[in-house]
């Protein structure tokens, strides 16, 4: 990976959250190509127990088979799951997550969120329920739902008024680098080549 630059607050931040003696439920939000996703993998690289990116403009069925994918490699399933639903797809996440034995948090990260919410998809309700009867309960689970459409992200998560009301316990919203990050990214790529 790539050294990251700049983002202390951020790193600290998710740091903090990994720690933390709870869930922790963790929104990663700016406009596109500011490096959320390259923040979250340096962060947590390998480390990462789940990860699934969402396609844009992908529909539902294709995007439950994605889901399906990182869910196989996740569970190291020889078959790949058969899921018809986002409420059997969480399902399907808690049974994986639940035989994973290992030290420290569970990091789930799900980029690019928004595309996943496809009309009539029923995902922030299966996403909701996920959240509030299992991982909610839990002390050991770190989700990170991380997305390019700001209002998708606020309007969903950050001040979601149904099942997700105030269950979001920290939120990172990405900027542009500083000029003195400009500068260092810019001096970094020039000694590299």
């Amino acid at each position: 990976m790539e050294k990251l630059i700049g983002r202390e607050k951020e790193q600290a931040e998710l740091r903090r959250c990994y720690e933390a003696e709870r869930s922790e439920f963790v929104v990663i939000y700016g406009r596109r190509r500011i490096g959320k996703t390259f923040l979250a993998n340096n962060v947590y690289g390998e480390s990462l127990a789940f990860h699934f990116t969402g396609y844009h403009n992908a529909p539902k069925e294709r995007q439950l088979e994605l889901f399906a994918k990182a869910l196989q490699q996740c569970g190291q399933m020889s078959v790949l799951p058969k899921l018809d639903s986002w409420y059997h797809a969480f399902d399907a996440l808690e049974q994986v997550l639940s035989a994973r034995r290992q030290k420290g948090k569970k990091v789930l990260f799900f980029d690019e969120m928004p595309w996943v919410d496809t009309y009539n998809s029923g995902f922030v309700s299966a996403l909701e329920g996920f959240w509030n009867a299992w991982a909610a309960q839990r002390d050991d689970v770190m989700l990170i739902a991380c997305g390019s459409a700001t209002s998708w992200m606020s309007d969903k998560l950050i001040e979601n008024q149904g099942g997700l009301y105030n269950r979001v316990t920290s939120k990172i919203y990405l900027r542009p680098f500083s000029l003195a990050e400009t500068e260092q990214y810019y001096s970094q790529q020039h000694t590299q080549q």
